[in-house]
């Protein structure tokens, strides 16, 4: 059985251990890169914001389309769009402004269209062959649904460009 001077020992070294730890925690940081202005050049204070993170390359463009109707977002179908915004991708974070889109809740799709057909391509087994990022989709292997998908104005949305290998 261990004497008290041990479990007094002990306790101060739990402590320190502890307050050690959290002090080496606290100097970790997830900040991620926000792009420092509009890659499209509308910045503004007000409406949604996308700040895109991940492009593989320089080639091509990158699309973003925020989506108020299921439909339109399910079918991506970017003259449904309640707006779209493109610019030269980058391997910098891009920002893409939609001030005229101040309240309410939009589902959005991103792709990086380094062809610059204007749209996201597929292989054989139509895995996408180009990166894309939705709002609310986690896993590469779900389907996006609109539902899930909807994001406020209130702040920023910081999404990350998939690719498959």
């Amino acid at each position: 059985m261990p004497s008290n001077t041990q479990r007094i020992v002990a306790a101060i070294v739990t402590a320190g251990l502890f307050v050690g730890g959290a002090w080496v925690a606290s100097g970790f940081t997830t900040d991620i890169d926000q792009a420092a202005a509009s890659t499209t050049g509308t910045s503004q204070d007000k409406g949604l914001t996308v700040n895109l993170h991940g492009a593989r390359s320089t080639k091509g463009n990158v699309i973003v389309m925020a989506f108020d109707q299921a439909t339109a977002f399910d079918n991506m179908d970017y003259t449904k769009a309640a707006g779209y915004l493109e610019a030269p991708a980058s391997e910098d974070p891009l920002r893409f402004d939609f001030p005229d889109l101040q309240s309410g809740y939009f589902a959005v799709i991103a792709f990086h269209d380094e062809n610059e057909d204007y749209d996201l391509n597929y292989d054989a087994n139509y895995i996408p062959t180009e990166g894309y990022a939705v709002s609310g989709l986690n896993d590469l292997n779900d389907t996006p649904v609109y539902d899930y998908s909807l994001i406020g104005t209130e702040k920023p949305a910081d999404l990350t460009l998939f690719y498959w290998p």
